[in-house]
């Protein structure tokens, strides 16, 4: 057997020998994407990189398979390096809440592999909100430190001045009699 393992397990390539005969295997990577759409979102589970062709990739819905008829894609298309590749996709409402999984059997796989979507409309704002409240923080710690710097600049020209004005003063009287 011979194996190649990449980053995080993403890509395994086997060679096994069986019945006498040499069998290659290249795991699956498998994605779960949600892309928002006019109408809704469109969901799609899409697995690449794999050989042998035969792969079972099904999307459930709340834990239960999503009917054919509700599904796009599904064909079985060869990448340029042999491996082969296969999409199906969803296109639900944007009130849709359900729980989405994409299940994947394939011959490289020791177990069945599930990817889970939790399905929520406002999660791209919400992954929005702690970069926005990091810039809102450094704004106001920019903003401190630049009206700390110019009070002290004033007050140091304001000491400035009233020592300038009291030398001035003492040179304009003239020597002590």
């Amino acid at each position: 057997m011979i194996t190649r393992d990449a980053f995080r397990g993403s890509t395994t390539d086997e060679l096994l020998y069986v019945d006498k005969n040499f069998t290659y295997q290249v795991k699956p990577k498998v994605r779960l994407l949600q892309k928002e759409l006019s109408s809704g979102f469109c969901v799609s589970c899409l697995a690449t990189g794999f050989y042998p062709r035969h792969i079972n990739l099904t999307l459930f819905r709340d834990g239960q398979p999503v009917a054919d008829h509700e599904i796009t894609g599904g064909d079985l298309l060869p990448n340029d390096d042999g491996t082969y590749q296969m999409r199906k996709s969803l296109e639900i409402s944007a009130a849709d809440k359900h729980k989405y999984t994409c299940s994947v059997t394939h011959l490289s796989l020791d177990n069945k592999l599930d990817i889970a979507l939790e399905f929520d409309p406002g999660e791209p704002f919400k992954s929005l909100i702690p970069s926005v409240l990091i810039v809102l923080a450094l704004v106001l710690v920019f903003g401190t430190g630049v009206i700390a710097y110019k009070c002290r600049r004033r007050r140091a020209a304001s000491i400035k001045s009233d020592y300038s004005s009291a030398s001035t003063s003492e040179e304009n009287r003239g020597p002590a009699s």
